[in-house]
């Protein structure tokens, strides 16, 4: 009886320690929601940059993409069933004045999405002058006709150039403009406090900037890539 009790107390150990042992190893492998942004930005920042190298007649212009002072990408939209609009957060660097490296990234989301055409495609917006930046780095930025265009795709002459330009890119399908009006780009302050550990204003970013987290870095090398033949 006594040998019973203890092979059942020996059991229940193991298996006590076994789901500890189980818990711990889950915890390490769950990405945080920063992780899964970032991840999924520069996913889909790669996926941008190898469309370019296989189809670069169907791609971003090198005119619109060198002349471009920030970046904005995000990697996933998705529907807000309670309004019927849409929505996605990811990531925005601008260039550095003079070289072809990119300031730290900070959250972005749009909202109001009026319409879109399915759940796994992603948008990116050029942002194109100054102009631009100082919208981007100031309030909540509302697109309109008179601010954004559908960003141009191949060979371009249009000299129409507006602050922001737009571009969506589904899966399995090429890239295209795509119009954005109505929509609101806003900064998420709470995204980048997460991943900085620190209150970042958007500004600052040419001020005094900060050191970039791990997680984000991959962005910016990324980015830097894609316009390495930039001068």
């Amino acid at each position: 009886m006594k040998n019973t009790l203890n092979f059942l107390i020996g059991a229940l150990l193991l298996i006590l320690l076994s789901v500890d042992s189980y818990s711990q190893t889950e915890g390490f492998n769950v990405k945080t929601p920063i992780q899964k942004i970032a991840d999924s930005t520069t996913s889909f920042m790669n996926e941008i940059i190898e469309y370019s190298v296989d189809k670069p007649q169907q791609s971003i212009n090198n005119k619109v993409l060198c002349s471009a002072e920030c970046f904005v990408v995000i990697p996933e939209i998705e529907i807000v069933k309670s309004r019927g609009d849409f929505t996605g957060t990811g990531l925005m660097s601008c260039r550095t004045p003079n070289s072809n490296t990119f300031t730290e990234p900070l959250f972005y989301q749009i909202n109001n999405l009026e319409t879109f055409e399915e759940d796994s495609g992603g948008l990116l917006i050029l942002v194109q002058d100054k102009d631009g930046v100082k919208a981007i780095l100031g309030n909540d930025v509302h697109f309109g006709t008179d601010n954004i265009s559908s960003g141009p795709v191949g060979d371009t002459k249009s000299e129409d150039t507006k602050s922001f330009a737009s571009y969506v890119k589904y899966q399995d399908q090429d890239l295209a403009g795509i119009d954005l009006s109505g929509s609101v780009l806003v900064y998420s302050s709470k995204d980048t406090f997460n991943a900085y550990q620190d209150t970042v204003v958007p500004v600052n970013i040419f001020i005094s900037p900060e050191d970039v987290p791990p997680v984000l870095r991959d962005f910016g090398t990324a980015l830097a890539q894609w316009t390495k033949s930039c001068k």
